[in-house]
């Protein structure tokens, strides 16, 4: 499955990030020590939050893993926007630390020995923080992981923070004061905007908050461009983790079986997964429709509206008689040259394919054969039985109910219409 595959290459990610993370605290951390700057050993504080947060990415990714089961059925999927919040969490940590730091810097003579190991270790640290940042970014967008994303937004404020340690370091070296507060309570305040942004978007994904207004709109496009359906409402869509789930509420003609109608929503549901790559689960529930407004079709012999003869013969009908009905009364109605009524062969399957491109919805026949019929019942055309000498006959019965719908085609096997 897509998505657990997904998940695996998130876990992997986590675990060489976390590797990175505590890579930095080391050697962060011991330069602190020995030059004594405080900026280092604060860097070395917010680069331990950054390992303490892929810690608990990796735990969020691998519980994110086991399979739904009757406690929950829908997955773990939301463990990975736990961990999100727990991260966005220590991004606000971060913040407020290096907040506290710099204001205290700014009451403080400088004062640093081996100035340069600080900086060659922050010079480091800002290329490995940089490329890491990128990665994770990279990585999340490719599988869609809201946390991986968060956890590339916090590496790339540790870049800003190694730099303006980095600055911090070499005004120290050179006694000028103030500068190394000034920068750490600007960038700090930089980092407190992106935690508080993390944290939004994590508490919303626990919140099933809807995708972008962008995804929702290729979902209904998607939806929309499914000719089998008349109507659909009650769409959904929300974010469960780094995927989303959805659901959707369809109309089809209240005569279509029941497998065809599991065809149409497994339809509508492998496209919308195959278009939209986050969509792990897609409901399609089915509801028949009743419209009011129906295009009938009826095969006559000669133009001559209500009162044309109705013909035996579906494919080598003169014309057909279209009659727009609107609250069961008849609102409009025009005839059309039948255009395969001179055709050696197949005439009936051509002239099922003239009746859905001018969107008939029913036809009223005496004869039918398999090929047209099973044709026009996959493209909901619903198909009765004529009974009566001219159209208008036909339609007063088919307003009062009084026809039979057809439930199979009415000649043998192997009939072909474009023999007659």
């Amino acid at each position: 499955m897509a998505a657990i595959e997904n998940l695996k290459i998130g876990e992997r990610t986590t675990v060489l990030s976390s590797a990175v993370s505590a890579l930095l605290v080391l050697i962060k951390a011991a330069a602190g020590i020995m030059s004594g700057s405080v900026a280092l050993m604060t860097s070395a504080l917010d680069s331990f939050s950054d390992f303490i947060g892929m810690i608990t990415s990796w735990i969020g990714f691998k519980i994110s893993q086991r399979k739904p089961d009757e406690k929950f059925p829908y997955g773990y999927y939301k463990a990975e926007s736990i961990s999100a919040l727990f991260v966005s969490l220590f991004i606000l940590y971060a913040a407020y630390t290096l907040l506290v730091e710099g204001y205290a810097k700014l009451f403080v003579p400088p004062s640093i020995s081996m100035p340069y190991l600080a900086l060659a270790i922050a010079f480091v640290s800002v290329i490995f923080s940089f490329g890491l940042s990128r990665y994770l970014m990279k990585t999340g967008k490719k599988i869609n992981s809201e946390l991986l994303m968060a956890n590339a937004k916090e590496r790339m404020a540790d870049v800003a923070t190694t730099t303006a340690v980095f600055f911090a370091v070499a005004m120290s070296y050179l006694n000028v004061s103030y500068v190394e507060g000034a920068i750490t309570i600007f960038i700090s305040l930089l980092i407190l905007k992106v935690g508080i942004f993390s944290v939004r978007d994590s508490i919303f994904a626990l919140m099933d908050v809807s995708p972008s207004k962008k995804k929702e709109e290729r979902a209904r496009g998607i939806i929309s461009n499914c000719k089998e359906i008349e109507e659909f409402d009650d769409f959904k869509l929300r974010k469960s983790g780094p995927f989303v789930f959805g659901e959707v509420t369809i109309r089809i003609r209240e005569f279509a079986n029941v497998d065809r109608a599991h065809e149409i929503a497994e339809k509508i549901e492998s496209r919308i997964k195959e278009r939209l790559s986050d969509v792990v689960s897609f409901s399609v529930h089915i509801e028949p429709f009743k419209s009011q407004k129906q295009r009938v079709v009826i095969p006559v012999i000669k133009d001559e509206g209500l009162n044309s003869v109705v013909t035996d013969n579906f494919g080598r009908a003169g014309y057909f008689l279209f009659v727009d009905i609107d609250d069961n009364s008849v609102k409009h109605f025009k005839s059309k040259v039948n255009p395969a009524k001179k055709r050696k062969s197949k005439a009936g399957l051509s002239a099922v394919h003239f009746l859905i491109r001018e969107h008939a919805d029913v036809l009223v026949t005496r004869k039918i054969g398999e090929i047209a019929f099973h044709t026009l019942r996959d493209h909901l055309v619903d198909i009765y039985k004529t009974e009566g000498k001219t159209a208008g006959e036909v339609l007063k019965k088919l307003l009062r109910k009084n026809l039979k719908r057809m439930s199979e085609h009415s000649k043998p096997e192997g009939y072909d219409e474009g023999r007659i």
